[in-house]
């Protein structure tokens, strides 16, 4: 492995969390990718004013303002790689408000993969299969004995738990028929006898009479399952995209740790595969990651709604996924209207120099105007550019008026190159 230096420890707090300021970064080098790894692995809980704070924001009933208190829980950094894994399940489960219609099963829904996100994920998947959201969204209400609704049944045999190619219609049938049954009563899922089919049922070629926990559990048994969650987990925090063998590889790990997401994150974090060149600034940064990433890195004072606004404005509502799919991330993230997004947010943030933002304070206190380029480059792409480009940066801080407009005009050129769009 790779001598420990700030390009590790910045590739480290980027991937399993939402990236790091310098002073965070430089801990981390002097006391070595152990250490730090320690300090992602035990920030595991929020403070308590944030968890207060929502209390009353629930009732006002409004999703923008649950995706803000979202948005304020990221910034405030206390516990990253629990959002981080948050924010991946939201988009792997994803459902939407715009058909739920109720803030408080969608907070639930979240909770649900704050709490059990990082553990086992046969735990998960069981519980995400009568979660009153998912119940809402993919019609669990409506699936009922000799009227069975195959919604649900379909999603987690294609995207939740199998993908593409490893089921057939059959199964699909048979498998929304062990889900009837379920169902909400008030805000609470509940298992009404009446209507479920306790009839013979064939899945993956077994027969019995399953049950929606037996239904899970045959997916979970099926080879399939292990590699499309491995895949999920390589393509979030490694590789946009991962070789087979190496799905094989890590979905034998992923059960070897008992299907534990933590311990397996664990290891990938210490592999080679993570520190290895080509999993650095392999992927395009999602609008929430990017927009978190940038707040965090440099210390901004950016107020939650703005950052969730400029999220959106990018392409991604918290909350708010496109379809049942999710986002489909990579290069569709980068699109006209998108990038004249992120150009104008980033912008803004080196703009805000002085008022939101001590970009000098961010950088280490340069002297002068020629040490700006250097030293936003060490904290914003410690893995170096081409040398054109940094020529294009110290001719920015050369014409600037003073070092606080060098500030600005190389943060905002760094901010909106399409290295920095990539993490």
């Amino acid at each position: 492995m790779s001598r420990w230096n700030a390009a590790d420890a910045a590739h480290l707090y980027r991937r399993a969390g939402f990236g790091a300021g310098r002073e965070r970064i430089e801990r981390a080098v002097d006391r070595g990718r152990e250490t730090a790894l320690e300090d992602i692995f035990s920030r595991r809980t929020h403070e308590e004013s944030l968890v207060r704070g929502l209390r009353p924001l629930l009732a006002l009933g409004q999703i923008e303002v649950l995706a803000a208190w979202w948005m304020n829980v990221i910034l405030r950094d206390t516990a990253p790689l629990v959002e981080r894994v948050t924010l991946m399940w939201h988009n792997h489960f994803a459902t939407s408000n715009d058909k739920v219609n109720d803030v408080r099963l969608m907070h639930g829904q979240i909770q649900l993969f704050r709490d059990k996100g990082l553990g086992d994920f046969r735990e998960l998947l069981h519980a995400v299969a009568r979660d009153p959201a998912m119940l809402v969204w993919l019609d669990g209400n409506a699936n009922r004995r000799g009227q069975p609704n195959e919604n649900f049944a379909r999603e987690v045999l294609e995207l939740f738990g199998l993908g593409i190619g490893n089921y057939t219609e059959h199964d699909i049938k048979e498998a929304a028929r062990a889900f009837s049954g379920w169902g909400l009563d008030g805000r609470a899922a509940r298992f009404r006898d009446q209507y479920f089919d306790a009839g013979s049922k064939e899945i993956f070629g077994q027969r019995g009479n399953f049950d929606a926990d037996d239904a899970i559990d045959l997916i979970l048994a099926h080879p399939a399952c292990a590699r499309h969650i491995a895949r999920r987990l390589l393509t979030e925090f490694v590789l946009p995209e991962p070789t087979a063998a190496t799905v094989y590889e890590w979905a034998r790990i992923l059960q070897e740790e008992e299907w534990n997401i933590e311990r397996t994150l664990e290891r990938l974090l210490r592999s080679e595969l993570f520190a290895s060149p080509a999993a650095r600034r392999s992927r395009i940064a999602g609008p929430v990651e990017l927009v978190a990433i940038t707040v965090i890195t440099l210390g901004a004072k950016v107020p939650a709604r703005d950052a969730m606004r400029g999220a959106a404005e990018m392409g991604q509502s918290l909350f708010r996924p496109p379809s049942v799919k999710g986002w489909d991330g990579g290069r569709t993230w980068i699109h006209t209207g998108s990038w004249l997004a992120r150009h104008n947010h980033l912008t803004a943030v080196a703009r805000a120099h002085g008022e939101r933002v001590d970009l000098a304070s961010s950088y280490g206190r340069p002297a002068h105007r020629g040490q700006v380029p250097d030293a936003a480059l060490a904290l914003l792409l410690p893995e170096g550019v081409d040398p054109s480009f940094q020529e294009v940066l110290a001719r920015a801080a050369a014409e600037s008026d003073d070092l606080d407009d060098a500030l600005r005009r190389v943060t905002g050129l760094i901010l909106t190159s399409p290295e920095y769009h990539l993490v």
